[in-house]
């Protein structure tokens, strides 16, 4: 059942609007073929609408994605000429009601593709120009047969035909106006919520969002998976010396070097003011260390000031998220420290 519907959300719309007219036509070839009519000009419209579908449906791809951008004025142009032919060329033939019948029906297939690949409002002037179309070309017929008792005679059937599809594609309008207004506003959230979980100054992802794909990383508890936690040095110095334009920019490209190294195979995140995250899906400590330090040179080029300390934490079977974080920030305090004292053993020597 999951299946299914995941296939009914993949299904393309317009590619499953292709099919109707397809598998119409296919029966209509069946049935003149039935009553020996396969002699009729009806024929002749129906393989060329059966040529444009095959085309549209399995031709090359950018022969299709023409096609099939021009399918609704095709079959429009297709309907009204079997249309044509059965209110001028064969009135009389025993085929031609049951033509007009199908031309009535199947230009609501029409209306639905001009609304499915348009927006509502040029979808509701291409559908309101077909029935126009269809309505003029009907004139001289309802006028020749005035008094008329047949199901297309006379001005009962235009009223009718403008009255029945009018108000379907108006009913169109208004669902396709709904849908739009519904995706623009689907849109909006899914940015919001992006926003939501955006640093604004690096690009990268938030805490917020690290906490999360902390809570889903121990969900799927898979083993080898490492959080590093990394706090940039330099940054005050950087900012008293320089400006804080300077350190902002110091920022970001820590930021950009970690997105850099890591990926597809890692998250990066910036978690405060000069504090970074690495969410790696299978590494070693030694993994985010190397990363790390290759960031680190590279800013040092334009930054002889900087540096950075990385703590790593792999997950632990059972470990809350919040436990996992605070143990990954525990180690890059000790690796801090440790750097720390090695400077001012240095410094003593």
């Amino acid at each position: 059942m999951r299946r299914a519907a995941a296939r009914l959300r993949r299904l393309d719309p317009q590619r499953f609007l292709l099919w109707v007219p397809l598998v119409a036509a296919l029966i209509a070839v069946v049935i003149l073929a039935a009553l020996g009519q396969l002699w009729s000009p009806y024929l002749t419209v129906i393989v060329g609408l059966i040529a444009f579908d095959l085309l549209a449906l399995f031709g090359s791809p950018r022969r299709r994605a023409a096609l099939l951008a021009a399918a609704p004025q095709a079959y429009a142009l297709c309907l009204l000429s079997a249309w044509t032919i059965a209110l001028y060329v064969l009135p009389e033939d025993p085929v031609t009601p049951m033509a007009l019948l199908a031309v009535v029906l199947h230009t609501t297939t029409v209306y639905v593709f001009f609304f499915v690949q348009r927006r509502p409002r040029a979808a509701g002037l291409w559908s309101a120009a077909t029935l126009a179309a269809f309505l003029l070309s009907a004139l001289p017929h309802s006028v020749r047969t005035l008094g008329g008792n047949g199901a297309f005679d006379g001005a009962t059937f235009p009223l009718t035909l403008l009255l029945t599809h009018g108000v379907l594609i108006l009913v169109l309008a208004s669902f396709s106006r709904a849908r739009a207004q519904l995706a623009s506003e689907r849109a909006e959230a899914r940015a919001m919520r992006e926003l939501a979980h955006r640093d604004s100054l690096t690009g990268l992802h938030n805490r917020r969002k690290l906490e999360q794909d902390l809570t889903a990383a121990a969900a799927r508890a898979r083993p080898g998976t490492l959080l590093a936690v990394i706090d940039v040095d330099g940054l005050k110095g950087v900012n008293d010396t320089l400006g804080h334009a300077a350190g902002d920019d110091l920022l970001r490209r820590f930021a950009a070097g970690f997105a850099r190294e890591v990926q597809g195979t890692a998250r990066a995140y910036r978690l405060s003011g000069d504090e970074f995250a690495l969410l790696f899906r299978r590494a070693t400590p030694e993994t985010a260390q190397e990363v790390v330090a290759a960031v680190t040179q590279e800013v040092r080029r334009s930054y002889a000031q900087a540096g950075a300390s990385v703590g790593a934490a792999p997950w632990q079977r059972g470990e809350t998220p919040s436990a996992w974080l605070s143990r990954a920030d525990r180690a890059m305090y000790r690796h801090k420290k440790r750097t720390q004292e090695d400077a001012a053993s240095g410094e003593q020597a």
